[in-house]
């Protein structure tokens, strides 16, 4: 893993332009109605009046709905959209601040506003509450499945890292990772760490770092390096268990930032000599699930001929930077999804839209940090949710994830965040009660476990249909779903995964109306209904209506 400060974003301020548009625009170029709403829209926008900005900002569109595109235009409707977002999200009204933050994008384009455009593209990720209803079900020929090596047809593996002090893996973990730096350490020399572990029970994933970054590219393109890499790949080759190789992950974070070109020639240079010599190695394209400000990770993929699995580093923490453990600006932690954003699905939904089209996924690297060395920061609550956030949905949202790997070390100097399982009793237990009770975790290896699927294409002969929702809102707003077959109330559920068991059993052969009701705090409402029909033969299929 790295830590790298991120670099600064700069966002033009609602009120920058407003003041502009006050000083300069004239007066003759501008519809005479503008004048008039202008005034109460920036009067509610200071006191953060969400209904009159809603108000005001939707008579100011429509005075401009049917003018020719200028600057003039830009500039008024960008700074007006970027107030109305905010007060619709404010709201829980996210559908309605994505549509306005779409509607924004070609304004920002119009001017220019290269930061602005792609922070608004982010927070429609971001503010996406992406609220669906799943069952659990063994009929998995849904899961998407690529044939890639060492994919399971359904299922997610999960393990941790390795660590010389931590917890021993656990029988029911099917994946354990190890650290070997390229050109400085011999993967042979961790035989006595590895081996062991080599029996058939775990996917064995192998993190190849490069600990010079750009520099370590340069030294695997010499000829130099054959020997040592030949030999890397003997030595994983004489293992008995399916191997994941990660080549020079977080390559789109690194301080000496990789050379595009060089990287892709040094990761398929090391990709061929693996398909040539280890047949049970697979190959992992692993970027850091955000890119420095003007990185894009796209720019490193070497083609899909060299690429087994993608993978990606993906740490949840409270704080953008441990160092100073201080609320952000809101954009920045939109952006790289700390405190009110500090939401893995979200961040991992990224690459899989990337991605996940053609690629099984697995996190290489996952960490929630629950405190920072050094300093008195209690964020165990944080955590602990984050963790069951984590191990709970990823999968259940995205079964292109097929391996989830956590580190389970800390660093041990000042200023980091502490990830550690295995130092912290609480984190322990939440990971390992969430893991058990993740029905699509491969918990043995050779045997396909349940999977998830959306509560609109199931069909199965469960006696016991399980449901779940996800619903998770910036700030995590507080969420209640109710659920309710032909109108009697099942059951009501304040807490993830929001469960709720039907007993198909008791269910009459032919229609019913399953309704499921998500209410948040914050006003945001979402009702999902229906058809669940009962066969003579105990087949029960449901269709959304």
């Amino acid at each position: 893993m790295k830590f790298v400060k991120g670099r600064g974003i700069r966002v033009v301020a609602a009120s920058i332009l407003f003041s502009m548009m006050l000083s300069i625009y004239a007066f003759g170029a501008i519809p005479s109605a503008y004048w008039k709403v202008q005034q109460p829209f920036i009067t509610a926008r200071e006191a953060g009046n969400n209904n009159d900005i809603i108000k005001y900002g939707n008579e100011i569109v429509n005075i401009f709905q049917d003018k020719p595109l200028d600057r003039d235009k830009a500039e008024i409707l960008y700074s007006t959209y970027d107030a109305m977002y905010k007060a619709y999200e404010n709201t829980g009204k996210y559908g309605n601040a994505i549509d306005i933050l779409k509607a924004q994008i070609p304004y920002g384009e119009y001017l220019g506003y290269a930061d602005g455009v792609k922070l608004a593209r982010e927070r429609v990720n971001k503010i996406n509450p992406m609220t669906e209803v799943y069952a659990v079900t063994e009929n998995t020929v849904s899961v998407p499945y690529y044939g890639m090596k060492n994919e399971p047809k359904a299922g997610t593996y999960y393990g941790r890292v390795y660590s010389s002090g931590g917890i021993k893996s656990m029988e029911q973990e099917t994946a354990i990772s190890f650290y070997v730096e390229c050109m400085q350490n011999k993967v042979a020399d961790f035989d006595y760490l590895i081996r062991p572990y080599a029996d058939g029970t775990r996917l064995i994933h192998i993190a190849l770092n490069m600990p010079e970054e750009n520099d370590s590219l340069k030294l695997v393109m010499q000829s130099s390096s054959d020997a040592y890499l030949k030999e890397t790949m003997e030595y994983l080759k004489s293992l008995n268990a399916p191997v994941l190789v990660r080549i020079g992950g977080e390559m789109n974070v690194w301080q000496n930032l990789a050379d595009p070109a060089l990287f892709k020639q040094a990761y398929i240079k090391i990709a061929n000599i693996a398909r040539q010599i280890a047949p049970n190695v697979a190959l992992v394209f692993s970027p850091n699930d955000v890119s420095n400000w003007n990185v894009d990770m796209d720019d490193y993929y070497p083609g899909d001929a060299y690429v087994d699995w993608v993978g990606v580093s993906l740490y949840i923490n409270q704080y953008k930077n441990p160092q100073n453990p201080i609320v952000g600006k809101d954009s920045d932690e939109m952006y790289y999804g700390n405190g009110l954003y500090a939401n893995p699905l979200t961040k991992l939904k990224n690459i899989v839209s990337k991605y996940g089209d053609r690629k099984p996924i697995i996190i290489t690297e996952t960490g929630v940090g629950y405190g920072i060395n050094g300093k008195s920061v209690d964020l165990n609550a944080f955590a602990k949710e984050r963790i069951q956030m984590l191990y709970t949905y990823a999968n259940m949202l995205f079964p292109q994830v097929k391996g989830i790997i956590y580190f389970d070390v800390d660093l041990g100097s000042s200023n980091k965040y502490l990830y550690s399982l295995s130092n912290n009793a609480q984190m322990m237990r939440q990971y390992i009660a969430s893991t058990e009770d993740n029905a699509d975790l491969i918990k043995k290896m050779g045997v396909t476990p349940k999977a998830y699927v959306k509560a609109g294409s199931y069909s199965d002969t469960l006696p016991m249909i399980e449901l779940s929702t996800y619903c998770i809102l910036p700030g995590n707003v507080p969420v209640t779903v109710e659920y309710s077959v032909d109108g009697k109330k099942l059951a009501s559920a304040g807490q993830m995964p929001y469960k709720c068991n039907v007993d198909a059993s008791t269910l009459l052969a032919g229609d019913h109306e399953l309704k499921v009701l998500i209410k948040a705090s914050n006003g945001y409402e979402k009702t999902k209904v229906y058809t669940l029909n009962k066969q003579a033969n105990n087949l029960v299929t449901i269709k959304a209506k």
